[in-house]
């Protein structure tokens, strides 16, 4: 076995819960280690993702122990998403990160000095998607896993592991790709492989009814004519019955290494 290999560290955060999955070392890693822990509800006058950070501390000292690399996806609660249209006036990051920047104020206002953002490449040309997390979160984060010898190899949000899951699937004709989770929905729209629409909304328990709501809205905003596309929905406890009529619906099943993800992200505490 090579020196070079480290073992790695799954770890998946989301509003109730902090879960990990340790993976031995080589070709065909295997489970060496699984704990999850649940997160209190923050005061009033904390971040959202405050007790998150403090149950990860917590758990990381039963599972990590010596070096390991370390993957994180986070829930869509603590994500903010924005299309970045293309510019061929970008020549270096520091530009690139202050239109990213900008791109985010149109939406959320003076909160983005705040955010540590990103952006996912996308083809020559085309609009691309940006993500964004508080920057205290970020700093969390690093100080956590810095003070258990540990290397934080990946930082991912739940929408973007779950589409980078299902872009090569995906029909280049007109699609709603829908990631839903306890309490919030992520809904956007795809023509040709292309971004044309992403939104993010809290919701209730009635998940399907306020999907419903948000896809006749965003249809009828889109300029696409009589084309509604289809919907590919990666959802909790996915089942025949999502009850959205009028659309097509494609019920995503995730292969197996995501579907560790979504399934943590998906279920309650």
């Amino acid at each position: 076995m090579s020196p070079l290999w480290r073992d790695e560290l799954h770890i998946t955060l989301s509003p109730d819960k902090a879960a990990m999955m340790r993976l031995g070392r080589g070709m065909h890693p295997a489970v060496r280690a699984r704990h999850e822990i649940a997160c209190a509800t923050p005061a009033l006058d904390e971040a959202p993702w405050a007790k998150v950070l403090a149950s990860l501390e917590t758990g990381l000292r039963g599972i990590s122990g010596g070096k390991c690399d370390v993957r994180v996806v986070l829930s869509n609660h603590f994500v903010r998403y924005a299309l970045v249209p293309w510019s061929e006036q970008i020549s270096d990051r520091d530009e690139e990160q202050a239109f990213i920047r900008h791109c985010f104020s149109q939406t959320y206002g003076e909160d983005v000095q705040r955010w540590a953002m990103r952006m996912s490449p996308c083809g020559y040309g085309e609009t691309q998607i940006a993500s964004a997390i508080d920057q205290s979160l970020l700093e969390g984060l690093e100080r956590v896993f810095l003070s258990q010898g540990l290397r934080l190899v990946s930082l991912q949000p739940y929408f973007m592991a779950m589409f980078n899951q299902w872009r090569h699937r995906l029909p280049d004709s007109a699609v709603w790709f829908v990631v839903a989770e306890p309490g919030r929905l992520c809904v956007s729209r795809l023509e040709g492989g292309r971004w044309h629409t992403l939104r993010t909304t809290k919701v209730g328990e009635n998940w399907q009814d306020a999907l419903k709501k948000l896809l006749e809205r965003e249809f009828l905003i889109s300029n696409s004519g009589l084309e509604r596309g289809q919907v590919y929905l990666s959802a909790p406890d996915p089942s025949p019955e999502t009850d959205l009529p009028g659309w097509i619906v494609h019920q995503l099943r995730a292969a197996p290494d995501i579907r560790r993800i979504s399934e943590v992200i998906l279920q309650r505490a």
